[in-house]
């Protein structure tokens, strides 16, 4: 039987997010306290809407 953590849908929200040498650093966070870092290419962008979607 799963968790009440494992059935928990994300809500991620970007906390805060880094221009790097190796493109965009993102830290997202959800409301149960939960973490994540996503990051994107520089150039190219193989999928612009996914970055896009990151970025906003």
């Amino acid at each position: 039987m799963p968790t009440r953590e494992e059935v928990h849908r994300h809500r991620w929200q970007v906390s805060s997010s880094h221009q790097v040498s190796e493109g965009l650093l993102v830290y997202l966070r959800c409301a149960c306290g939960r973490w994540r870092v996503t990051s994107t290419p520089a150039y190219p962008v193989a999928y612009p809407e996914v970055a896009g979607e990151i970025g906003a």
